[in-house]
């Protein structure tokens, strides 16, 4: 199994290294069709240390097999993290809800001296990336952020969660830039 790991202060300009770390980690191991998708969810996990543990962050890639990776960021912090309500207008408070609709499943191990977020990304299937011409479901997508729900705590998703969400037209999306 092979791996790969970093260890950054935990700031907010350690973000970007912890994504480029992770993209060239998967272009090395001739992965990089979950290159975006892990990029996105190491920005999101390595900004959550920076905001809230303010701990150094490790963040480690590993193969499970094949088909699937691991990506673990772990940080000094015990605090475990939870999915916050959030207004219409605000910037902040749904990176897991991200984190649960990207990977395949995810978890929080919880440590005496903090906590390590694991995500599994599998392989794409056939047919499976929105990028071929597929078209998505937007309103479905947006959906899936939904407004304010106090209750909306996401939990580890499965393999068969994930793919009721791609089967609704979750995907990446690829959004024209305004001129």
């Amino acid at each position: 199994m092979a791996h790969a790991e970093v260890t950054l202060p935990g700031l907010a300009s350690s973000v970007p290294i912890a994504r480029h770390f992770v993209e060239s980690v998967l272009s090395s191991w001739h992965q990089p069709e979950l290159a975006w998708t892990a990029t996105l969810i190491v920005s999101e996990l390595g900004a959550n240390c920076a905001l809230h543990a303010r701990t150094e962050f490790t963040v480690r890639v590993s193969t499970t097999d094949e088909q699937s990776v691991r990506i673990e960021v772990s940080d000094g912090s015990v605090r475990l993290p939870r999915q916050r309500a959030f207004g219409l207008e605000s910037t902040t408070g749904r990176g897991l809800r991200l984190v649960d609709e990207l990977a395949s499943d995810w978890g929080v191990d919880a440590r005496v001296d903090g906590k390590t977020l694991w995500v599994l990304l599998a392989q794409p299937q056939d047919g499976e990336d929105a990028e071929d011409g597929e078209d998505v479901d937007l309103d479905a997508l947006l959906a899936a952020f939904g407004g304010d729900d106090e209750d909306a705590t996401p939990t580890a998703r499965t393999a068969s969660s994930r793919a009721a969400s791609s089967r609704a037209g979750l995907a990446r999306v690829a959004l024209p830039l305004a001129a």
